[in-house]
């Protein structure tokens, strides 16, 4: 059981979303040096420079393995090559260039070049360079690879220890960490039964959102129904919202953003009035998906009360 100090709630699901959520959205936070952010791809990988112990990574695998284990829908930008790791699948060309588009352009060019002049157009030897403390370093990918050139006949080569270091050997002390605790809490038997995709899904949901299966889906309390003035007041006020406000709004009454693996039909929504006018801001209950809703007359104090309540849905206070 999940309890914030100095708030009011009892843990019946909502708390322990939030704890996950709160804790490895921080967890993940480049600035601690742990994970590397890629702008260009938007998403999170291991960084091999990072200066923290190995038990370090292994307590976030077995936080995201405790999240699975919760049925809790977690935020982790990490690319599909994760899932494919932990499901013991090689990375291949496709995830390099979901992690590195800019760098995975160049080397789809270099695979598709066919001319006779290959080596003086691409001039490469079995060596990259890697940025490592704000200082670029050469890594050789095989031994003597400073001097080997890179030809068209062994261009492929290149190209798998290029993938291998990237996904493999450069982060596998803070990777083998990760897994070994994502593994004590998930049983990796049961785990083989996934496609990655799959248990991508299963870790993170999916974002096939369709607000109207939610409208659909959504059963009513007390004087609500789903012709009661308020309740058509709301969904219009919420089908005019932008997607970035449709999220929070899942996030403020479910506890996530994201959709469950079975897709929105599986999000049940309950909507009941509350005592109160309409100076009282709408309440979430995330253990329940309950939505506590004022009565409001007038759209524009809908609408101006439900913003405010979305934008605000840290912690479990009580309004």
């Amino acid at each position: 059981m999940v309890v914030f100090i100095g708030e009011e709630a009892i843990d019946e699901g909502g708390l322990t979303k939030e704890f996950f959520l709160l804790l490895l959205r921080e967890i993940l936070d480049p600035k601690y040096g742990m994970f590397k952010f890629y702008e260009e791809s938007r998403v999170d990988w291991f960084n091999s420079n990072s200066f923290e112990e190995p038990v370090m990574f292994y307590l976030i695998g077995c936080l995201c393995g405790l999240a699975i284990y919760n049925s809790t829908i977690i935020v982790l930008n990490f690319p599909l090559a994760l899932y494919k790791k932990l499901l013991k699948r090689s990375p291949d060309f496709e995830d390099l260039k979901e992690l590195m588009p800019q760098l995975g352009r160049g080397l789809e060019q270099m695979m598709d070049y066919e001319e006779d002049d290959f080596e003086d157009v691409f001039c490469q030897t079995f060596e990259i360079s890697v940025e490592s403390f704000g200082e670029v370093k050469n890594v050789e990918l095989c031994k003597g690879g400073s001097k080997k050139p890179v030809t068209k006949s062994n261009r492929k080569e290149y190209l798998d220890l290029y993938i291998s270091y990237i996904f493999n050997e450069s982060i596998e002390k803070q990777y083998t960490a990760f897994s070994d605790g994502f593994l004590k809490v998930c049983d990796s038997k049961v785990l083989e039964l996934f496609h990655p995709l799959e248990l991508q899904s299963m870790v993170i949901g999916n974002e096939n959102y369709d607000f109207h299966i939610l409208e659909k889906n959504t059963e009513y309390k007390g004087e609500y129904h789903r012709y009661h003035p308020t309740i058509k007041i709301f969904w219009d006020v919420f089908h005019d919202l932008s997607i970035e406000q449709k999220k929070k709004f899942l996030l403020f009454l479910t506890g996530s953003d994201r959709i469950p693996i079975l897709g929105m039909e599986t999000i049940k929504v309950i909507i009941q009035p509350t005592q109160g006018g309409e100076s009282y801001l709408p309440v979430a209950h995330t253990c329940f998906n309950i939505l506590d809703l004022p009565t409001y007359e007038d759209k524009q104090t809908l609408k101006d009360k439900l913003i405010l309540a979305i934008e605000h849905t840290q912690g479990f206070g009580i309004v």
